[in-house]
């Protein structure tokens, strides 16, 4: 359902719930001698409420269907077998907790609905963004658009086109030593090392935020993509020095490098796939 009309239907349940409390509150104005009565039935009116939005709506109208059962047969005692006029307030809160408890579950049904959906939103919106927040750099999406524009003019002119994998090594040991602030500063310096270690014409790529995985998309054979590597490699070392509140514990990184040359490599999601398995055997 699209946002406009999920925001139209949590509008109208709440202005439907608002009106029945308003309405409510000006019977029980109205009906002022019956104030201990009243009171017990709107205690009864919440409890019902209360139920139905945490137990879910059938438990709410199993809950309320026996509260009209019991409010039903003490009318029906109270005015055949008792001869006594049931009173105004005991047929207002027949029905009313039972409406009160259907239009609250539908404001919560319809805002959770609406949670789900602008988070959907945002997780598609950070999917098909072509930078990272975080990082400022290139996404998965950017990468696929410019892999293909550096294959096709790597098959057209010649020119040999590698790329990098980058992954950070003992990675779960890293998230259970560094707190969250420290994890996020190292995802940023090793983000900061990737895009001044490498030349203006090296793009570089955050890929996958799940499993911090870094990418560059470069001009050269593997032999020369392996220089980046070492390059890239020495100076986060040497960033890493820098950083004073990074405790001390193994961080390094594992690359792998894959190149355009061989014939089996002919799309971006290839030429990733390739580095990515090379990365198992940087030991």
């Amino acid at each position: 359902m699209k946002p406009q009309r999920l925001n139209l239907k949590t509008d109208l349940y709440l202005l439907g719930f608002l009106a029945l409390f308003a309405v409510t509150a000006l019977f029980m104005g109205l009906t002022a001698t019956h104030i201990l009565l009243n009171t017990i039935y709107l205690g009864i009116a919440l409890l019902l409420v209360a139920l139905t939005y945490f137990l879910g709506l059938m438990f709410g109208l199993v809950a309320n269907m026996v509260f009209i059962f019991g409010q039903g047969t003490i009318m029906v005692y109270q005015n055949v077998l008792a001869d006594q006029t049931v009173s105004l307030v005991m047929i207002f809160w027949l029905l009313m907790p039972l409406a009160l408890s259907v239009v609250f579950h539908g404001v919560a049904q319809t805002t959770l609905q609406l949670q789900t959906e602008i988070t959907h939103l945002a997780e598609s919106q950070d999917q098909y963004s072509a930078f990272d927040g975080a990082t400022h750099l290139r996404t998965t999406v950017a990468y696929y658009e410019d892999a293909g524009v550096f294959l096709e003019t790597s098959r057209r002119f010649s020119i040999p086109v590698s790329t990098i994998a980058i992954r950070l090594r003992y990675l779960g040991e890293l998230r259970q030593l560094l707190s969250r602030a420290q994890f996020a500063a190292l995802i940023r310096t090793a983000s900061r090392t990737l895009d001044h270690a490498t030349r203006d014409n090296d793009v570089v790529y955050y890929v996958n935020q799940t499993t911090p995985t870094w990418a560059v998309l470069l001009y050269t054979d593997k032999a020369g993509a392996q220089i980046a590597a070492n390059r890239i490699r020495t100076s986060f070392a040497a960033q890493l020095a820098q950083q004073p509140d990074m405790p001390d514990v193994d961080v390094s990184l594992i690359i792998g490098i894959a190149s355009s040359a061989p014939a089996a490599v002919k799309t971006p999601a290839e030429l990733m796939h390739a580095a990515l398995k090379e990365t198992e055997y940087d030991v």
